[in-house]
């Protein structure tokens, strides 16, 4: 059973007062998040990622299509149980301390009074919060208060966790953190959706990302799904005379190290000429290596070219 199912997902939002048209922000969406997997949801601004996740928690209706969550409509209330959401913009009652405003999200999740100290401790540690816990959240920086949004969004330790561009106020020690406590909720067998247009943050722990533009759905996969090969390097022992000219004549490229040949072929062609040449001379790769795509250079191939983010 998938955690997210989206069918043919469709939004339009219809012209305003006294306005013609009509704007699809989003266009037959057809995607699964698989239970215990980190899922990237990728686009540039205007691609349909926060349209999306306002269908997922039935913030609005779809024009068309299903979205469903552990196999029930989005909206149930038993999915909305298992769910924990943090937002882009993080708006918070700023009139209560760290620690208290966890108290009154933790009343308002249901959470037994004998067991929310205990829980709410856990999640001051586990976000760096200890010693801020007794300040006013108008105090917080930035940053302090997207991990105070992130500490309320697990609270009621939800199944499945949508964040929306969640590490957009930390610093690059908070983003490492933050990477850890997703692994580490993954290890626990959760559900990460998480949107985001930091794509080294979603590269390091995403197992599959999904890359969207103008509404429509362009790529999905893993990373090595999805990334083509740019080159392959050939390390060969015991290459002499005549092989190496013929080596040389092609268009790979030849680096000498010691007793070592690597060879590196950046298109098919020259490959298959250069295992050709080997073959010939009874010779074979000790190792090859493969070079693939980065996520950036997958993300601006779906888009086309002249797009940015």
């Amino acid at each position: 059973m998938p955690a997210i199912r989206l069918e043919n997902l469709g939004k339009t939002y219809r012209g305003g007062w006294g306005k013609k048209g009509s704007v699809s922000a989003l266009r037959n969406l057809s995607l699964e998040v698989r239970e215990g997997e980190i899922f990237g949801f990728l686009g540039p601004n205007g691609a349909g990622k926060t349209t999306t996740i306002h269908l997922l928690l039935d913030l609005m209706r779809p024009t068309s299509g299903t979205a469903q969550m552990f196999d029930r409509p989005a909206g149930d209330a038993k999915v909305r149980r298992r769910l924990g959401y943090l937002p882009e913009s993080v708006n918070l009652h700023t009139h209560y301390t760290g620690r208290g405003l966890l108290e009154f999200y933790a009343a308002l999740t249901g959470i037994p009074p004998e067991t929310r100290t205990g829980r709410i401790d856990q999640l001051l540690r586990l976000l760096k919060l200890e010693e801020a816990a007794h300040r006013p959240v108008t105090k917080y920086s930035k940053g302090m208060l997207q991990r105070l949004g992130f500490a309320q969004a697990l609270l009621h330790e939800p199944d499945l966790i949508i964040l929306d561009e969640p590490t957009s106020s930390l610093d690059p020690v908070g983003r490492k953190e933050f990477r850890d406590i997703l692994l580490e909720l993954k290890r626990q067998g959760k559900t990460v959706f998480i949107s985001s247009h930091i794509l080294s943050e979603v590269e390091s722990v995403c197992d599959r990302v999904a890359i969207m533009d103008k509404g429509e759905l362009k790529r999905i996969g893993t990373l090595q799904e999805l990334s083509a090969p740019v080159s392959v390097k050939l390390t060969v022992r015991g290459v002499r005379g005549d092989l190496i000219n013929a080596l040389t004549a092609t268009s790979a490229e030849i680096t000498f190290a010691r007793d070592e040949v690597v060879i590196k072929c950046t298109d098919p062609a020259t490959r298959e000429r250069v295992e050709t040449l080997l073959a010939e001379h009874q010779l074979t790769a000790e190792r090859t290596e493969v070079e693939t795509q980065s996520l950036e250079d997958i993300f601006f191939s779906a888009l086309g070219p002249k797009k940015e983010m």
